[in-house]
């Protein structure tokens, strides 16, 4: 899949490895995709974003699936964060 007027950006951020994250997560899912940016290609300690593009026809299903998870990984850090509150994970 190739940057196209077929394709929209249905997820966006700062972080090189949340982007494969989520490119992962879509293909593992069925979904083409692409990164906007090559990781590869980033001068060294250069960040700026990237984006994750999907055909059209599989927006609606991307979206769902990077809103999936998306929120387990908020609910996993409130988890840990709830867990170092209470003076760490119960043995």
């Amino acid at each position: 899949m190739k940057p196209g007027e077929d394709t929209v950006r249905v997820w966006v951020g700062l972080d090189p490895l949340q982007a494969e994250m989520m490119k992962q997560m879509l293909l593992e899912n069925g979904v083409e995709c692409f990164h906007d940016r090559s990781v590869e290609m980033l001068p060294v300690g250069q960040m700026g974003e990237i984006g994750v593009w999907v055909s059209k026809a599989d927006e609606a299903r991307a979206r769902g699936l990077v809103q999936e998870l998306e929120d387990e990984m908020s609910e996993q850090l409130d988890k840990e964060i709830e867990e170092e509150e209470e003076g760490g994970p119960e043995a």
